[in-house]
């Protein structure tokens, strides 16, 4: 009798059913990766809001806190809220757009330029998940 070499049936089917079970464990953890994508870019976000309120108060503090046109080459923007044209939305692109697709929760800063508040932000359609940004008063 032949010497065959190979696998017999029993060796494939089992090597079928240990795919089959790890495919089973690993397409629900690789499915689930929209949600830490958008937790991602709530932070992400939070994030930058602070740099930038950040980075206009430095511009506002430079220019004594004048807004343009007082001070036409001045790219201060005033800030005194957390929502809003007077708050992050003021921030964002020297404040000619909102922020669609998230949700700011209204807060007013105290007197005085340079005072914080810490707001918080959600990102709509993702449940139960905020993070928090550091608002900066300036230009008032």
């Amino acid at each position: 009798m032949k010497n065959q070499a190979g696998f017999t049936l029993i060796e494939l089917v089992i090597v079928i059913v240990l795919l089959g079970v790890l495919s089973a464990i690993a397409v629900p953890r690789f499915v689930n990766l929209e949600d830490d994508a958008q937790k991602a870019a709530l932070s992400a976000t939070a994030a930058s809001l602070t740099s930038a309120m950040n980075i206009n108060y430095a511009e506002c503090a430079v220019n004594n806190h004048r807004t343009a046109p007082a001070v036409p080459t001045s790219q201060c923007q005033s800030v005194s809220t957390c929502e809003g044209l007077t708050g992050a939305a003021a921030v964002v692109q020297g404040g000619t757009t909102s922020l669609s697709g998230y949700t700011i929760t209204a807060g007013t800063i105290g007197a005085g330029n340079g005072t914080t508040l810490d707001c918080t932000i959600a990102k709509t359609g993702l449940t139960g998940e905020t993070r928090t940004f550091t608002a900066v008063r300036a230009g008032t």
